[in-house]
């Protein structure tokens, strides 16, 4: 391990190997990082002893979407959600009714979007920037990824 912060925590993995009649781990590629984080968070969230007696879970690929027609998306007053942050990049227009206290958060989470002729886009942990939509658009897309995923076009 090149980096010396996670090597406790190495440690302490192989200490608690020794506790397991059967381990089975498998290479995950970057791009399937993200179940793999989102398990570590899980397992952060759980305290454990030696003594603690832990069943295993199984968890299946799914190689279909899990739901067909579901589009969950914020509105306030029947507007986007991103659409008070278009309005505060464009002309620096808070939110009504906003507290000074919620005008200075809002600042800070603006920060992380830029609008780019007239779309506006998230910059995510690692750079990548990602396109916001309203439920509308979301559904044309679900739509399109979907027929490319099951081959149609």
């Amino acid at each position: 391990m090149k980096d010396e912060k996670p090597k406790p925590y190495q440690e302490h993995l192989e200490n608690l190997i020794k506790s397991f009649e059967e381990i089975t781990s498998v290479y995950l590629l970057r791009d399937n990082n993200r179940f793999v984080d989102a398990l570590a968070t899980l397992a952060s969230m759980v305290e454990c002893n030696p003594k603690t007696q832990v069943r295993p879970f199984l968890v299946d690929r799914r190689y279909e979407p899990a739901h067909e027609e579901l589009v969950n998306a914020l509105t306030t007053d029947g507007r986007s959600w991103f659409i008070s942050i278009i309005d505060f990049i464009k002309e620096k227009k808070y939110p009504l009714n906003s507290t000074t206290g919620e005008q200075k958060q809002f600042r800070k989470r603006t920060t992380h979007f830029i609008l780019q002729g007239g779309l506006l886009y998230k910059r995510s942990y690692d750079g990548t920037q990602l396109l916001c939509v309203d439920e509308d658009q979301a559904r044309v897309i679900r739509k399109k990824f979907t027929r490319k995923s099951i081959g149609r076009t």
